[in-house]
């Protein structure tokens, strides 16, 4: 079983920003806001899920979608977004963090899948693209997720400002990547308490357990983790949200468990 990820970047965004003066901020922000919301939508129609990284580059886990549907895409967003260009490059490989530096060593070598001309869609057929094209036909379709919350963080955050209680959030971002990296895995910010992180396939629930219980360890911060498996991204993290939400119902009932999986 194989992972595929892709890099969606923003092309040539330094030089068009500065095109903008210098009060450009918010429009950086709405664009930035507006292509994630797009990307999302149509990844997700294809049971894909995509995470922001640096805001003007983006991570979609894509196991099962391949170059034609990721052409139909680059398609819509072009048309949508005629002011900067974007390229998608795909990496596959055994273990998260393996697809995506797959991904960022085509994209370096500029041999785009998908290329970033806005007005027309290219793409580059060198050898080294030509295999990732014919792999995303393959079986790489089995993806491991996990959603991390913190528990009662209601409770933790009650006598914290609202800044503190992002740096503490920050903080803790930073241990959980930086920790789950060295398995080769990928974690996301999504928001409010939540985490998720594209795992190493073979991570058994012991060995989850025993990385989430060293980052509270550290962080001196509770965790819930909620396992999920599927054939794609949106099914794992489907299934890693209701072994989360298991966590809760289990706990109403009297049993007290940090780390979860459903059959």
């Amino acid at each position: 079983m194989t992972y595929q990820t892709t890099i969606i970047k923003l092309e040539g965004y330094g030089p068009w920003t500065l095109g903008l003066g210098s009060d450009r901020e918010y429009l950086l922000q709405i664009l930035q806001s507006k292509m994630y919301a797009e990307l999302q939508e149509s990844f997700s129609n294809k049971n894909g899920l995509v995470f922001s990284n640096r805001f003007d580059e983006f991570i979609a886990v894509t196991n099962t979608i391949d170059i034609d549907d990721h052409r139909k895409i680059y398609e819509k967003l072009s048309r949508n977004s005629e002011k900067i260009g974007i390229s998608m490059t795909v990496g596959i490989a055994k273990t998260p963090l393996g697809s995506n530096k797959k991904a960022h060593y085509i994209k370096n070598k500029k041999e785009y899948l998908i290329d970033s001309n806005i007005y027309g869609v290219r793409e580059n057929k060198s050898s080294e693209v030509k295999a990732t094209d014919t792999k995303t036909k393959g079986d790489n379709n089995d993806v491991k997720i996990l959603h991390i919350d913190i528990n009662d963080s209601t409770a933790i955050t009650r006598d914290l400002s609202s800044y503190e209680t992002t740096n503490m959030i920050v903080n803790l971002y930073s241990n959980i990547s930086n920790t789950f990296l060295r398995e080769e895995s990928l974690a996301f910010y999504l928001g409010g308490d939540n985490f998720m992180i594209i795992a190493e396939k073979s991570m058994t629930m012991g060995k989850v357990k025993e990385i989430v219980d060293l980052i509270t360890i550290s962080t001196k911060i509770n965790l819930n983790c909620g396992i999920g498996n599927g054939k794609t991204g949106r099914k794992a993290a489907e299934m890693a949200t209701k072994s989360l939400d298991e966590i809760r119902n289990l706990r109403k009932n009297g049993t007290i468990v940090n780390v979860y999986e459903l059959p």
